[in-house]
């Protein structure tokens, strides 16, 4: 059998009334059309903001899109997620985001992202950063251990990019990397390796 590649986009929701910068939305859109022209499926809180442009931009070309969303109302996901898993779990559906993925991609993002990141960091699933959309995705780097690694456990290091393009290709690239280092062993299969 052979297993699709999902590749994760975290990143800035939208609120009522907020507009995001449209570079953030024209860089997650790329990300959604570069993953689905490689052939993988997008995964994303299924909600606005950074996960519609980028699911957007994934249906445009033709790919497949999922959407975990924190509503229990399937109807509250955007208009271009084909498989809605309605969670009905508040910001804990972080954890199915960041775990089931075969890596991550980050897009600006506030404390919903960075819990996203660790808990990806910690379950040893790859992120790369897009750099210059703003967030903790440009932030990130500064804090880092060695500048690639959210702790000194060393689990494995975040990856930076400069383009959508180049962050898809780096996500595909470390998709199957093994899940090791993490101190949830035990668990570190979930996400494919």
């Amino acid at each position: 059998m052979t297993r699709m590649t999902t590749i994760g986009l975290i990143g800035r929701s939208s609120r009522p009334g907020e507009t995001l910068p449209a570079n953030l939305l024209e860089a997650a859109e790329a990300v959604g059309k570069a993953v689905a022209k490689a052939g993988a499926a997008l995964v994303t809180g299924g909600t606005g903001g950074v996960m519609e442009a980028s699911s957007r931009g994934a249906k445009t070309a033709g790919g497949l899109t999922v959407g975990f969303l924190p509503y229990g109302d399937a109807d509250k996901a955007n208009g271009y997620c084909d498989l809605v898993f309605p969670t009905g779990m508040g910001t804990i559906r972080n954890i199915l985001t960041a775990r089931c993925c075969h890596s991550l991609i980050m897009l600006g993002g506030g404390v919903g992202t960075l819990n996203e990141l660790t808990v990806a960091y910690d379950a040893g699933v790859p992120v790369v950063a897009l750099e210059g959309c703003g967030g903790w995705s440009d932030r990130l780097r500064e804090t880092l251990y060695d500048g690639c690694y959210l702790d000194e456990r060393r689990v494995l290091p975040v990856s930076f990019a400069a383009t959508p393009e180049e962050a898809v290709e780096i996500a595909l690239s470390r998709a199957d990397e093994p899940r090791t280092g993490s101190k949830l062993e035990a668990l570190t299969g979930w996400a494919g390796g």
